[in-house]
C-alpha cells in the first residue's frame, strides 16, 4: 500500500521541493528526488519512482520542445542512450543495496562536482549564425552518441543522467532555447527507456505506481513554483542552484553509509 512507504510525509516535501527546482532550473528532480529517496527507500525502489514521476511531470513540455530540439544532434544522442540502458538496468538488478547506494551517490556526486567546476561558456551563438546552423546540421558526429551512452547509463542507475549531457550540450553553443528543448526531449526518451527496461527485469511493480501517484500531485506543484519563480526573477547558474544541492544529498548519503558500515 502508499501508507507503507516509511517517512510518507517527507516524500510527499522532498518531491514537491524538487519539482520547485527543476521548475526553475530545467532539470534536476530525477536526481534529487532519487537520493532523497535512497535516504528511506533501497536504490531498485528509488530510482524507478524518481524517473516514473520525472517522466510523467514533464509530459506538458513535450510538444514544443518536440518542434525546437535538435533533431539531427538528438537521434546521436538516443543512439548512445538505448545501448547504455540495456548495460544499465543489468547492472541495476543485480548489485546489492549498499553498493548501489554508494554509486548512485558517487555518480551524482561527481556530476554536480564536475558542473560546479565548469568554466563558463562563451556566450552562446546566436539565432541566424552560420556556425550554429553547422552545428545543428550536423548533429555533433560520435561525440554526441558517446555523450548519450554515458548520461543513459547514468540516468538508468541513478537518476543523473543530467550532469554530462548538460556539460555535453553546454560546451556545443547551442542557441538557449535549442539546448533546454533538446535536454527536454532526451531525457522524456531516456526514462522511458529506462523505464521499459526496469519494467522488463520485474523492478517496476505495483506498489511503484501507487507512490508515483501519492507523490504525482506535490511534484506538479513544485514545477508550477518552480516555473513561476524562474518568469519572475533573474536565472541563477547551475552552480548556485542544482549543484549544490546534488553535492550535499550527496555527501548525506555518502555519510550515512559509511555510519551504518
Amino acid at each position: 500500500m502508499i501508507s507503507s512507504m516509511p517517512m510518507l510525509w517527507p516524500a510527499v516535501g522532498l518531491a514537491c521541493f524538487a519539482g520547485i527546482v527543476r521548475g526553475y532550473c530545467g532539470f534536476g528532480f530525477a536526481m534529487l528526488l532519487a537520493l532523497g529517496l535512497m535516504l528511506f527507500l533501497p536504490p531498485i525502489e528509488a530510482v524507478p519512482l524518481a524517473l516514473l514521476l520525472d517522466l510523467a511531470t514533464s509530459i506538458g513540455l513535450w510538444r514544443r520542445a518536440g518542434r525546437l530540439a535538435d533533431w539531427p544532434r538528438l537521434r546521436r544522442l538516443l543512439s548512445g542512450m538505448v545501448v547504455a540502458t540495456v548495460v544499465g538496468v543489468s547492472v541495476m538488478a543485480t548489485l546489492p543495496a549498499t553498493p548501489m547506494r554508494i554509486a548512485v551517490a558517487l555518480l551524482a556526486l561527481a556530476g554536480a562536482v564536475a558542473l560546479l567546476l565548469r568554466r563558463d561558456a562563451h556566450p552562446e551563438i546566436g539565432e541566424g549564425d552560420p556556425e550554429s546552423a553547422r552545428r545543428e546540421a550536423t548533429g555533433g558526429g560520435w561525440p554526441s552518441v558517446a555523450a548519450g551512452g554515458v548520461s543513459g547509463v547514468c540516468m538508468t542507475l541513478a537518476s543523473s543522467g543530467g550532469p554530462p549531457l548538460m556539460l555535453y550540450l553546454l560546451h556545443q553553443r547551442l542557441r538557449p532555447t535549442t539546448l533546454r528543448t533538446t535536454a527536454i526531449m532526451f531525457f522524456a526518451a531516456s526514462s522511458t527507456a529506462s523505464l521499459i527496461g526496469l519494467g522488463m527485469a520485474g523492478e517496476l511493480g505495483r506498489e511503484t505506481l501507487l507512490r508515483g501517484a501519492w507523490l504525482l500531485v506535490p511534484a506538479l506543484i513544485g514545477n508550477a513554483l518552480g516555473q513561476w519563480t524562474f518568469e519572475r526573477s533573474k536565472p541563477r547558474s547551475m552552480k548556485v542552484t542544482v549543484a549544490p544541492l546534488l553535492i550535499a544529498l550527496s555527501v548525506w548519503v555518502l555519510a550515512r553509509e559509511a555510519g551504518y558500515g
